[in-house]
Order: structure tokens, then C-alpha cells, then sequence
């Protein structure tokens, strides 16, 4: 009798759950749990049935694989089994301790809950969830790494040399001991490593952050580097690379010149320009090359840039003629920062090298001959004014036209000259509103055929271009020989006039009668004969 009451007790307690409804609760969060070990920790259930129970209460677990084949080997620990008045789209938070012993090789499973759920109406429910478990052979975990750049947006991929690249990355360990970790970040480029930082870390149970700061190098060329991060231990590594485009933050934006071409005897002006993101000192080189690359100047100045766009000019001293390069260069402590460069042509003022002077034979003529020298690989237009004279006056002037070939050039003057009295003479070459002027003296002698000696001086002044032909000219004056034969005569007679003896003054005496022609008459005798 006892027995059959037993029984009849047992099918009342059972029938309400054959008639259950089932329904499932969603889950946020995953389990991991390290092979031979334990986690603990917590999940969420959400009531997303439109129901509200008076009690859930926790039935029954096990763990599945990817082909929800059941595997043994796990414990699981609820803190809390029976949870009052859960509502409608309530979260509850499920705290649990869960083991994996040795046995469980890694790989991902599935923790399968079950509750009983019970209404205010007497319905009862069974309530299913799904709880991901990640079973690890290993005990960190590596989350993904971060980097950004210290001192600019966290967006920005680019740093400027001496600014800070921040590296970090979470690390859980599931491990209930200290594990030590090696930290290692750096900047790599072809090859080679750039401002190493290194730390060793000890990692404890539950969530690291690892944080390394990689200080940019102000010695290291702009260009694209890549950012690599390393953690190590015993039981594995990982690894973080990003690229990062490397500035120095100053660039040489360009050069210019006040002219592309000046003579000789000018100097000209150079204009380096240099845009800055930061204030920093820097040098500034400029060199001055000449034919065949030669280095025929160079200047170094120190400067203080500034946020911004920076301006600085050179002063380019008179250099001799031919085409110039003109390079600018920006160093910090010895590093090239940038280099520009343009050109620009210096003109050769043209000269009068020497005047060959050849007297005629036998004749009172002689050449002049004006060697110039167009030291430039282009034509240019001058002019020649002469004037030749003695201490008597001017003997000849006139001018010539010139179109100067590169080199040497000849021009050739013949004029009538006297002799034996200085000849003075003076040439002017005008060119590029300069001119080159050659003074000298000569005496001609006839009986000496050969070139005279010559007496020579050059000055230099400025005056208007003239326009240019290719013209030879004698200018003569013959009018002076007139001139010059009055002046004797007027002299000549002057002297005369100065030396003739003056007249004495005598009485005035009575002229004798002329005498008769003695013709037919007998001639007295002389005096002293006696008769």
C-alpha cells in the first residue's frame, strides 16, 4: 500500500512537465578556458520570450562539439541556480566557474544550459541557451593591437622624425600564475631596425594591457617605414605591423634668383623657400657650381624656422662668365633634410685685350689694331668710339659698330699721322652699358718701319648700348692742314716782323742830279794817280 502511494506521488510531481513548453533564451558573451585548467567569469541571458516567470531554475548542463557529439571532461559551477521574477526581455548576469581537464584538446565548443521555467499560471517552460566555449592549449590570449601617433590625431599615418608612435594591445592570460612576456616594437625599412624598444612583462590571470612607445629617430630619412610590434613567450608570439610615412616635418620648397642673367661685375640674389610643420633649428647650405660641376662658392647659414612658410635670401657675389648652377640644402644635425637647385648665366663684359699699332713704310700712315675679347658662347652688339689727336688738336674721330663673335675679334683703324710728335690716342669699347676704355701714346718715326712702342692705359665706365652694325670706318679731317699752314705763316711772319733791325734816323740831304751818260766823254781818272 505504501509503495502504491509512493508512485501515485511521483507521477503528480511529474505530470506538469510532460505537458512543458520549451523556449530559449539568447546569451552574450564566451567562455575560454585553458586545457588542464579552470576560468571563472560571467555571461549574460536575456529573456527574449514574451513571458514573465516567477522562478527559473537551473536543471541540467553539457558541453558539445562542432558536431554536438557530447564531451566529457568539463565541470561547470553556477553561483546562483534559482533566479526569482524574471521578466520579458530582463538580462540576468550568470556567474560561473568552469574546469577543462587535460583530456579536452583545444578547438571551440558549445556549453548547452537547461532551466525550468515557472509562470504565476502554474505553466511550466523549459528554457534552453547556447553558451560559446573556446578551449585553449595555450594560456594568452593575444587580442588585436592598436597604434597611433602620440602627438597627432589617432587617424593620422604619418609622424615627423622626433615625435612618439604609441603601440599597445590587450593580452588575457588564463593561467592563475604570472607569466612572463617579452615585449619588442621598432620601425624597419629594407631591411634594417630603427629606435628598438624592448620590455619584459609579467602577464597575471585575467586582462594585460602591453604598451610600448617608439620614439622616431630625428636622424632618419623621410620615407615609408613599417611599425612592427612582437610579443613572445613560452608557449607562442604574436605579431602587429603598420606602415607609417616618416617626415621630417620641414621641406625645401623651392629656389628662386632675383635674375637668370647678369654680367660679370653684378651680383644677383637667391630666394630659398622652406615650409615648416614645426619651430626647429636648422642649416642651410648653398653652393655655387660652375663649368664642369666645379664648386666655386659655398655658404652656410644657421636659421630658427617656424611654423609655416619660411623665407630667407642669399646674396650671389660677382662671378666670372659662364653658366651657373646654384644649389640650396637643409641639414638638422648633420642629416639632409632636402635639396633644390636652378641656374643661371653670368655674362662676360667684352674687353680690349691689347691695340697692335704698325706704322707704314715710306708713308706717313699707320694701322691701329684692337684685339677684343668675347669671352661669352653667344654674339654680342657694342660699339667702338676713337679719337686720335696730338697737343695741336684732334686728329680723327669717329666710331664703329660691332657685332662681337665668341673668342677673339679684330677691328683695324688707319689713319695719317705726323711725324715725330706724340699721337695720343683713346678707344672706347661700349657693350651691356659698360665701357672699356684704352688710353695710350705713340711717337712715329719714318725712318723706323718697324711697330712702334705704345704707351697704354684701361678705365672702365658705364654708358648707354648703341645699336649694332657691322661697320669699319676712317673718319678724317683735312681741314686742319689749312688750319695748321696759317699758323706757320702767321708765326713765320711774326718772328720776321720781331728780328728785322729798326731804321736810324738821318737828315734830310738834297739828291744829287743824275749824271749824264759818260758815253763819248773821256773818264776822269782815279784820285791817287799823279799826272
Amino acid at each position: 500500500m505504501r509503495r502504491m502511494l509512493l508512485i501515485s506521488a511521483l507521477l503528480l510531481a511529474i505530470l506538469p512537465f510532460a505537458s512543458a513548453q520549451f523556449i530559449t533564451f539568447s546569451t552574450t558573451g564566451e567562455i575560454n578556458v585553458l586545457s588542464g585548467d579552470y576560468t571563472e567569469g560571467s555571461f549574460t541571458l536575456s529573456n527574449d520570450a514574451e513571458l514573465n516567470f516567477d522562478i527559473v531554475s537551473f536543471k541540467e548542463y553539457k558541453v558539445v562539439d562542432e558536431r554536438l557529439n557530447e564531451v566529457k571532461g568539463f565541470t561547470l559551477e553556477l553561483e546562483q541556480k534559482i533566479y526569482h521574477n524574471w521578466n520579458s526581455t530582463q538580462e540576468r548576469k550568470i556567474k560561473y566557474k568552469l574546469s577543462a581537464n587535460e583530456s579536452v584538446k583545444a578547438g571551440r565548443y558549445q556549453l548547452l544550459l537547461t532551466f525550468w521555467g515557472f509562470l504565476h499560471s502554474g505553466d511550466v517552460y523549459i528554457i534552453t541557451a547556447r553558451v560559446p566555449v573556446n578551449v585553449i592549449d595555450k594560456p594568452l590570449i593575444f587580442k588585436e593591437a592598436s597604434s597611433y601617433v602620440k602627438e597627432r590625431p589617432l587617424s593620422a599615418n604619418y609622424a615627423l622624425n622626433g615625435e612618439t608612435i604609441v603601440v599597445y594591445s590587450h593580452v588575457e592570460s588564463l593561467k592563475r600564475t604570472i607569466i612572463p612576456l617579452k615585449a619588442v616594437a621598432y620601425l624597419e625599412r629594407e631591411g634594417k631596425k630603427y629606435s628598438i624598444k624592448e620590455q619584459m612583462i609579467n602577464i597575471t590571470k585575467g586582462d594585460n594591457i602591453v604598451k610600448l612607445e617608439v620614439l622616431v629617430p630625428y636622424n632618419i630619412p623621410s620615407g615609408r617605414y613599417k611599425l612592427i610590434y612582437e610579443l613572445s613567450y613560452e608557449g607562442g608570439s604574436y605579431i602587429f605591423s603598420k606602415e607609417y610615412f616618416i617626415q621630417f616635418g620641414v621641406e625645401i620648397s623651392s629656389i628662386s634668383l632675383k635674375s637668370t642673367s647678369v654680367l660679370e661685375d653684378e651680383a644677383n640674389e637667391a630666394y630659398v623657400t622652406i615650409t615648416s610643420e614645426r619651430n626647429i633649428p636648422i642649416d642651410i647650405t648653398l653652393e655655387i657650381y660652375g663649368e664642369n660641376n666645379q664648386l666655386l662658392r659655398k655658404e652656410v647659414k644657421r636659421v630658427e624656422l617656424r611654423k609655416g612658410t619660411n623665407v630667407y635670401k642669399f646674396e650671389l657675389y660677382p662671378e666670372k662668365s659662364g653658366d651657373m648652377k646654384v644649389s640650396a640644402k637643409i641639414f638638422y644635425n648633420g642629416t639632409l633634410l632636402g635639396e633644390v637647385s636652378t641656374f643661371y648665366k653670368v655674362i662676360a663684359i667684352p674687353k680690349i685685350e691689347k691695340i697692335n699699332i704698325n706704322q707704314w713704310k715710306n708713308e706717313k700712315k699707320a694701322d691701329f689694331t684692337l684685339v677684343i675679347i668675347n669671352s661669352n658662347s653667344m654674339e654680342v652688339k657694342g660699339s667702338v668710339e676713337y679719337k686720335i689727336y696730338t697737343g695741336k688738336g684732334i686728329l680723327y674721330k669717329g666710331k664703329s659698330d660691332l657685332l662681337l663673335l665668341p673668342g677673339k675679334n679684330e677691328l683695324k683703324l688707319t689713319f695719317d699721322v705726323p711725324e715725330r710728335e706724340k699721337v695720343f690716342y683713346e678707344f672706347k669699347l661700349m657693350s651691356f652699358e659698360r665701357e672699356i676704355v684704352k688710353e695710350g701714346e705713340v711717337l712715329f718715326k719714318w725712318e723706323t718701319p718697324t711697330p712702334t712702342t705704345t704707351t697704354e692705359k684701361t678705365t672702365t665706365t658705364s654708358s648707354p648700348i648703341q645699336p649694332t652694325t657691322q661697320i669699319e670706318k676712317k673718319v678724317e679731317y683735312p681741314l686742319y692742314k689749312f688750319g695748321l699752314a696759317a699758323v706757320v705763316i702767321v708765326t713765320t711772319l711774326l718772328l720776321y716782323a720781331l728780328r728785322r733791325p729798326r731804321k736810324t734816323r738821318r737828315r734830310r740831304e738834297r739828291p744829287k742830279p743824275k749824271r749824264k751818260s759818260p758815253l763819248g766823254k773821256k773818264p776822269k781818272k782815279f784820285g791817287f794817280f799823279r799826272r
